[in-house]
């Protein structure tokens, strides 16, 4: 660096400065404004645009976490810059200022001229083309900013709790900010001081609603709901106090009374010398993760001597979305116990039967809204699951069930059970006592029991069943598939899906080498790890082998494709394998583009005059390049920062504490902290240094690392202080 003149140094100065301002002003991951560069550029918008409407609009994703969960952190980075990308693209010509406040929650400030109606379209649009196994789906708020003089903050605060309302709701994805949401908060409030003065009130009581064969029309099980009978407002809805339990913990100790409520109701009943049908109760994602489910439940049946087959737990569909190794055990628990566990709502939105391979189930109980479009697809996705539990030994019912439509199409498709307002609305318990009365009304050899023998963790090998194994379950919920060979020299694919042929041949006729020699098709520094991978996949099992590796198309492009290799069977000398094909081009060029991004880092670290260096911040650690490690007398790293440097004189007497207070406000979660000191080099000259730290954060907004700028800025200095003495002499003079 010795060569560079004045104004080769001044250049680089720049672009470190330009790099550091972005630091400050951007989200990293995604390229967007950060939040506090988003409120302070809409703010200017807003202020400077008094004749123009605008609107403030928030998207989140609805359980992130479970891409990240399945899929790990990369999938879920790589998710966040494409809904990044995306959005920038199709909002550009609306006046747009892009951010991202927080890990998945996007803020916009758009035109007021663009219709609610064309913002969710759009937002639709680009969630639903995201390549992946579950359905991603946006929640949306907005916030009307026209001839508003409420802080930005607040305006997103306000979008915020406008997308919280249509959070988890498949038939609506966006929500304006009105009073009626404002309401809604007061509503709440209302409901949760009243919790539990309700319960000990006994204003909550259980309703009954009957489960039904559909060839019969005859009772075979029943499912408890819960009903809030105010002294004053009469009967709430379930759908206006239910989620707000869920918010607070309070449903653990609602679901608690309903278990116990259940179940002296089968102890009185039998007493009666009544026959009984299993009812089933719902457990929570809430309950899994704030209570022992399995000992509370147990502790009750045997309190009241029932028998474990008549009392059923429904698990709901989201509760396999945060912490799933807990789930696995209460169910495995329960199962081993002699209870019978469903999977409620599935279908709902975010349902994989990938899922269904890692746990334990009896039944699965699909949720009619799935058909509420009443196309084609989703009568082809319905009719796969059907079939495919089947070969799972597991039972099916159908709840939301409203029209005789429906029926006749579930049982077309082999589903013979079904709860819903078609056959009984949920009742009071006295009036569903009088239904079991009825001996024409109820069969007790029908009803959803399952034999303990078909407990246990779901076997896949059916799935290869002929009459199973169809083109469309394949394109509809397993993606990309294809059949191999392999002979020890040659690969040949044997079958694949639409899904696949869509990736590989883009629409095109195959030619015989891309069907016969598949590993010719895959580049050739890849091609050994596919050899191996073939190997490995005889030894892995039923586990399999992942890898990517890159095929080369037939228009010479190359493609990254992520595979998932398995190990079926050998036949007359021929391996055959099972692969499911993705195409992940767009992440792995991301992640090539990363890397270059750091190794230009460290090249800029190692050639500029001023001195940059890394801050690990979990470890205190400072890492400097050579020419800075020579210039300042350091080792290559310091640990304990900021003490190390004070320990090895870097820093003057008298500048400690403020050298100290910079490092402790990135500690603390600052993004960005900085002083001037004067500073003891290698050679012994004393300086002044400027030292910028900027924070660099992971989605949650934790500080990770940080990128520090050291700039000698003793030259500024002198001429301070020269000003400052022309000036003192100045005054002396007067």
């Amino acid at each position: 660096m010795g060569n560079l003149n004045y104004e080769e140094l001044e250049e680089e100065n720049q672009k470190l400065r330009k790099q550091l301002k972005f630091y400050e002003e951007y989200d990293r991951l995604t390229g967007l404004y950060n939040k506090d560069t988003f409120y302070k550029k809409t703010k200017k918008k807003l202020k400077c645009s008094k004749n123009e409407s605008f609107n403030i609009a928030c998207v989140d994703i609805e359980r992130f976490k479970l891409v990240n969960d399945l899929y790990g952190s990369d999938e879920g980075d790589y998710l966040l810059r494409y809904l990044a990308a995306r959005m920038k693209a199709a909002f550009s010509k609306y006046t747009l200022i892009l951010g991202r406040l927080s890990a998945d929650i996007y803020a916009m400030c758009i035109s007021g001229n663009i219709t609610y109606e064309t913002i969710e379209e759009k937002i639709l649009d680009i969630f639903n083309e995201y390549p992946s196994d579950i359905k991603i789906v946006p929640a949306i708020g907005i916030y009307p900013a026209a001839e508003d003089d409420l802080p930005v903050e607040l305006m997103c605060d306000r979008a915020i709790l406008a997308l919280n309302t249509v959070k988890g709701n498949y038939m609506k994805h966006l929500a304006v900010y009105d009073s009626s949401i404002r309401h809604e908060l007061l509503e709440e409030h209302e409901i949760l001081n009243r919790a539990d003065m309700a319960l000990q009130n006994g204003e909550f009581q259980v309703y009954m609603q009957p489960k039904c064969s559909m060839r019969t029309g005859k009772i075979i099980g029943a499912e408890a709901l819960i009903r809030w009978i105010h002294p004053q407002r009469g009967l709430i809805s379930p759908g206006a106090f239910i989620p707000v339990f869920e918010k607070n913990g309070f449903i653990k100790k609602l679901d608690s009374f309903i278990w116990e409520e259940v179940m002296k109701w089968l102890r009185g009943w039998i007493d009666k010398g009544r026959q009984v049908i299993p009812v089933s109760v719902n457990v929570s994602r809430i309950d899994i993760m704030g209570m022992d489910v399995f000992e509370t439940i147990n502790e009750i049946i045997k309190r009241y001597e029932i028998d474990p087959a008549l009392f059923e737990v429904e698990v709901t569909e989201s509760a396999y979305t945060n912490r799933p190794e807990r789930l696995i055990t209460t169910i495995e628990q329960l199962m081993r116990s002699g209870f019978t566990v469903l999977m409620d709502d599935f279908g709902s939105g975010y349902s994989s039967l990938n899922m269904l391979k890692d746990i334990s189930i009896d039944i699965l109980k699909l949720d009619m809204h799935f058909l509420d479009k009443e196309n084609q697809k989703s009568r082809d996705i319905l009719e796969s699951v059907v079939h495919m539990a089947k070969w799972l030994n597991l039972r099916v019912i159908a709840e939301g069930v409203e029209t005789k439509s429906q029926v006749d199409f579930l049982l077309n498709i082999g589903c013979e059970f079904a709860q819903g307002f078609y056959y009984y609305k949920p009742m009071p318990i006295l009036q569903f006592e009088a239904l079991l009365m009825d001996d024409d009304k109820v069969d007790y050899s029908s009803a959803l029991v399952v034999e303990p023998q078909k407990t246990g963790i779901i076997n896949f090998k059916d799935l290869f069943h002929a009459d199973v194994i169809t083109d469309r379950l394949l394109n509809n919920i397993l993606g990309g598939i294809a059949l191999y060979q392999y002979d020890g020299e040659t690969m040949h694919m044997i079958e694949c899906n639409e899904e696949y042929y869509r990736v590989i041949y883009r629409g095109n006729i195959p030619k015989e080498e891309e069907l016969t020699d598949v590993i010719s098709c895959t580049v050739e520094e890849d091609r050994r790890r596919l050899i191996e991978a073939l190997e490995q996949a005889k030894e892995t099992g039923d586990r399999g082998v992942e890898l990517h590796i890159r095929r080369s198309l037939r228009d010479e492009t190359v493609i990254w494709l992520q595979v998932r290799l398995f190990y079926l069977s050998t036949i007359n000398g021929r391996g055959i394998y099972y692969a499911a094909i993705s195409d992940v081009t767009g992440r792995m060029e991301m992640i090539e583009e990363l890397k270059m991004s750091e190794q230009r880092f460290r090249v800029a670290m190692d050639s500029t005059s001023n001195t940059l260096f890394e801050l690990d911040i979990p470890s205190r650690t400072a890492r400097y390049a050579q020419h800075s490690r020579e210039a300042f007398g350091l080792d290559a790293c310091i640990a304990n920062a900021p003490e190390g440097f004070i320990e090895q004189g870097s820093v003057c007497p008298g500048y400690e504490d403020m050298f100290r207070e910079m490092y402790d406000k990135i500690y603390q979660g600052a993004d960005t902290s900085n002083c001037t000191i004067r500073a003891r080099m290698g050679d012994g000259e004393v300086v002044w240094n400027r030292i910028t730290l900027t924070a660099i954060k992971d989605e949650n907004g934790k500080s990770l690392k940080a990128v520090g700028l050291v700039e000698n800025v003793t030259k500024e200095k002198r001429l301070e202080e020269d000003l400052e003495r022309v000036r003192k002499e100045r005054e002396n003079k007067l």
